[in-house]
This record gives structure tokens, C-alpha cells and sequence, in this order.
């Protein structure tokens, strides 16, 4: 299936960025659910996702409109929206005992700071940049809800951080501009092919050989495989993701 928002939270600060969904989203094959009884009562904004594998029998068009249905899409605490028990780094939280359900389930500076992808990257259309409204504050995610309330001593808590100093709105985070994410997709899926491809000419590599690393018509170095160790680089080049 389609992977779950709760899942993408743990990215870029707990902000639901995704950029593959403009990409590696699918369309159903089949119709999309009607508002049956067992809908009824329930907030989903997609309620059909998909088998993996299915992007690849689809066209490119439909990838894209399916893409903006996700980005768009507002998600809900019933399709996992949130982080209960984890930092928007994807680490557990520092006080577990205090787990990030309502009302301290959203928060701006700390994340997940938004219910849409498009609820920040929507200037000067959907998938672009955002306004100064939608800044994003980084470094925020280490801590579990910040409230800056210095009555609370645990560090990345509320108000403390990793050294054990409170922090204050100018040491808390780095704020920035929410960033255009316009085909994105496309270069991140590029990026898995050439790794993809990478990875598997070292695998190829038997012990104490080398082979010359090459993808898309780019040189990434020599590879040598010693004998009972693992493959490492010896001549020029370094391809980023590939161990």
C-alpha cells in the first residue's frame, strides 16, 4: 500500500512533505470507494491507496494528478496524521510518559506543522514555495512540543535542549523559507535509478577485483572489492547513497 502520513511526518521537521508523491503515487485500477456504511462517520481523505509496483503500469500523466491528489489531500488523525510518540526527527520522544495526542498533537515550530503538503508549498501554485506564514524552523523537530516553559528541565522537552541550556525563540530553531518543491519528484527518482544501478554493479564485484562505476552517462570512480572485506572506493569519485 501507499505509504502512511504517519510515515512522512519524520521528514524535514514533522512538515508532510513528500517530494516523490508527484511521482510515485498510483492510480486504482478499479472505481474509488463510494460513501458506504462502513465510511460513514470517518475523516479520509484518500481512502484507496495502492500495491507497490502499480506506478509502473501507469502513465505519467496520471502519476501527476494522482501526486496533487496526495499533496492536496488534508490528512486526518484516522489515516495516522501525527506523531504520538516520536520527535519529528523519527526519535522516540523524551518524556514517552507524555505522548502528543490532542490538544498537544500539532505544533507550529516543533511539528508537524501542517495538515497538507500543499498547506505550505502552494506559492506561486502547488508544489512551489510558500508565503513567510509557512516559514519552516529548523532544528525545531528535536524537541518533542516546544512550549518554551522553562518549568520543564528535561532536555528536548518543552524548553531544554540536547546540552541542557533553555532555549529561547532566536536559539530554539533556524527559521527559513519553505522551499519549491516543482519537479523534485522526478530528480529524487533519478537519483534512486543511478543508485539503484550503482548498488548493483558493486554487488556484481567479486573479492579482489574492481570495476569502473557508471550511470546515466556519469563516472562515479573505481571500486575495489578486497578480499573478505567489504567494497570500498579507491580512485576518484564518491556516489552519494550507495552503501
Amino acid at each position: 500500500m501507499f505509504a502512511k502520513p504517519r510515515r512522512w511526518t519524520a521528514q524535514r521537521g514533522g512538515k508532510l512533505g513528500l517530494p516523490l508523491a508527484f511521482l510515485t503515487a498510483a492510480i486504482s485500477a478499479g472505481p474509488a470507494l463510494a460513501q458506504t456504511a462502513n465510511l460513514i462517520g470517518k475523516e479520509i481523505s484518500v481512502p484507496v491507496h495502492l500495491q507497490d509496483g502499480k506506478e509502473l503500469e501507469t502513465s505519467i500523466p496520471d502519476l501527476i494528478a494522482f501526486g496533487e491528489k496526495l499533496f492536496t489531500a488534508r490528512w486526518t488523525s484516522q489515516e495516522g496524521q501525527g506523531r504520538p510518540l516520536t520527535k519529528g526527527t523519527g526519535s522516540p520522544l523524551a518524556e514517552p510518559n507524555s505522548p502528543l495526542v490532542f490538544p498537544r498533537n500539532f505544533d507550529r515550530m516543533s511539528g508537524p506543522d501542517s495538515n497538507s503538503c500543499a498547506g505550505c508549498h502552494n506559492t506561486p501554485f502547488v508544489g512551489g514555495g510558500g508565503d513567510r506564514v509557512s516559514e519552516v524552523f529548523v532544528l525545531g523537530q528535536r524537541f518533542d512540543f516546544l512550549t518554551f516553559d522553562h518549568s520543564d528541565a528535561m532536555p528536548t522537552g518543552d524548553a531544554m535542549d540536547q546540552s541542557g541550556t533553555m532555549v529561547t525563540m532566536e536559539s530554539a530553531f533556524n527559521e527559513r523559507k519553505t522551499i519549491g518543491m516543482n519537479g523534485s519528484g522526478f530528480i529524487e527518482m533519478l537519483g534512486r535509478q543511478m543508485t539503484a544501478d550503482l548498488q548493483a554493479q558493486r554487488d556484481a564485484i567479486p573479492a579482489g577485483a574492481s570495476a569502473a562505476l557508471s550511470t546515466k552517462g556519469i563516472s562515479f570512480g573505481i571500486l575495489v572489492h578486497n578480499s573478505g572485506e567489504c567494497p570500498e572506493f579507491r580512485v576518484r569519485g564518491t556516489a552519494p547513497h550507495l552503501f
